[in-house]
């Protein structure tokens, strides 16, 4: 008997190590996994202020797309520059424009696309009347929705979210490509400033017409030919002061730690020559994977 007890007691033992030892591992993983991630976020931050601060050094700089590699404390950083004239702004962007972004970048049939850009109109316009396909307040409480028309400007992207029909899928395939914050305009967009997938979208879908104007723009700058594109969707080399920024940095298991904020270069505060206009952390896998 006293020989089982031992050897239980042994038994007993080994689990508790055991599970000591696992639990152990685990902390050390955790502790690895944010300290990865602290680090990331602050490389990220610093790619930020790298871009911003060379933004706000070289205000007469061409109003274009950017891409490069910014070098500190011996990391590696993607950053990206778009001036928000390069994306579509879903406050003033006209209803061809919207269906176009719908239809090309959300991948769903123009007829519902359609539908989609004239509810989208009637979620920002002050009037109570809906549009052929639109929706206002009386369409939403018939279908059931918790949301009503704004009756006025989309203040954040999730904002779309409220309108009637648009679903998470749909918004996350359209996300990337707008916007909220650019300065009130015609709603047009600056094909210089555009990123590819915008680039598409104002091409009605031609990826190889896009790739070409890509192209000639990485040689050319804002001389790049964009009359291949609808006249009544771009501006030519628009003005901007607001600037989406984003910082990758790759992390241990291949994803991206992306921060992003937009910046109006035009409204000092917080003791810097910007203002942060809006801001996100998100780890996304690699795209080339």
């Amino acid at each position: 008997m006293a020989l089982v007890i031992v050897l239980w007691m042994v038994a007993a033992l080994l689990v508790t190590a055991t599970g000591v030892v696992y639990a152990v591992r685990g902390e050390v993983r955790s502790v690895s996994s944010f300290r990865e991630m602290a680090s990331a976020a602050a490389l990220g931050d610093a790619g930020i202020l790298l871009a911003a601060r060379e933004l706000a050094g070289n205000p007469r700089q061409e109003n274009r797309l950017r891409q490069f590699e910014a070098g500190f404390e011996q990391a590696a950083i993607g950053v990206r520059v778009v001036p928000l004239t390069g994306l579509v702004d879903l406050n003033a962007a006209p209803e061809a424009l919207l269906t176009e972004l719908i239809a090309v970048a959300g991948g769903v049939d123009r007829g519902r696309a359609s539908m989609l850009a004239q509810r989208i109109i009637d979620w920002r316009d002050t009037d109570e009347v809906p549009l052929p396909q639109g929706a206002e307040d009386p369409a939403y409480a018939a279908a059931g929705s918790p949301f009503r028309t704004r009756g006025g400007p989309f203040e954040s992207p999730e904002d779309l979210l409220q309108v009637l029909g648009m679903d998470f899928d749909l918004y996350s395939a359209i996300r990337p490509l707008i916007t909220v914050h650019a300065a009130r305009g015609a709603g047009r967009v600056d094909p210089a400033a555009a990123p590819v997938p915008v680039l598409q979208v104002l091409a009605s879908g031609n990826a190889h017409v896009a790739a070409e104007y890509a192209a000639s723009r990485e040689a050319n700058g804002a001389l790049a030919d964009a009359t291949r594109f609808p006249a009544a969707y771009i501006a030519r080399q628009q003005p901007s002061s607001r600037y989406l920024i984003e910082a990758s940095v790759r992390l241990s298991n291949g994803a991206f730690l992306v921060s992003r904020r937009v910046l109006d270069l035009a409204a000092p505060a917080e003791g810097l020559p910007w203002r942060t206009m809006w801001a996100e952390r998100v780890v996304e896998p690699d795209a080339g994977a």
